[in-house]
C-alpha cells in the first residue's frame, strides 16, 4: 500500500488475515520473514462452522462457508486462538463489530450476543443466530436427527 492506512484498518486485516513478521535491513533487505500469525486453523474454523451454523448475529443470514472467524477477546489483546474464542461472523459485521454496539461472550461454550441500544433498548444477552441447518437437523434441541448426506448417520445432541 502506498498510502498510509489507519490502525483500525490494520487491526480489521490482522483480526481477518493474521500478519506475517518481516524485518528489513537498513538497504532495505529482508532480513527475517517469519511464518503467519494468529490463524485458526482449517480444524478449528470446521468446529465453529459446525456450532454456529453462520454469522452468530441476529437476523444475518450469511451461512458458514461466507463468514469469517472472529477472536471474540482480540488476539491483539492476548485473546487466544482457540474455538471458545472464536465466532463466525459475516463480512460486515466482522468489519463493523468494534463501532456498531453488538457484544459477544461465550457461555457454556455457545456463543452470546448484545444488541445495540438501537436494536434492543434493554440490552439483554441472547443466544447467537440459530441457523437453517441447525433447525432442519434438529441440532440443540436435544433429538436425534439423519442427516441429508449419510441416512445412516445419527446426530446426537442430547
Amino acid at each position: 500500500v502506498e498510502a498510509p492506512v489507519s490502525m483500525r484498518t490494520v487491526n480489521q486485516l490482522i483480526c481477518a488475515g493474521g500478519y506475517r513478521k518481516i524485518v528489513f535491513g537498513v538497504n532495505g533487505e529482508v532480513l527475517y520473514l517469519g511464518g503467519k500469525e494468529r490463524f485458526f486453523s482449517q480444524a478449528q474454523r470446521r468446529a465453529i462452522a459446525a456450532r454456529d451454523g453462520g454469522c452468530i448475529i441476529p437476523g444475518c443470514q450469511v451461512n458458514a462457508a461466507w463468514a469469517e472467524v472472529h477472536h471474540i477477546i482480540p488476539w491483539a489483546n492476548h485473546g487466544p486462538t482457540d474455538i471458545n474464542n472464536g465466532v463466525l461472523l459475516c463480512w460486515f459485521h466482522h468489519h463493523s463489530i468494534e463501532t456498531s454496539g453488538w457484544l459477544i461472550r461465550m457461555v457454556r461454550g455457545k456463543p452470546e450476543v448484545m444488541a445495540p441500544v438501537c436494536h434492543d433498548p434493554a440490552r439483554t444477552w441472547v443466544p447467537g443466530q440459530d441457523h437453517r441447518a441447525h433447525r432442519a437437523s434438529g441440532a440443540g434441541r436435544g433429538n436425534r436427527a439423519r442427516t441429508r448426506a449419510h441416512p445412516q448417520a445419527t446426530v446426537s445432541t442430547d
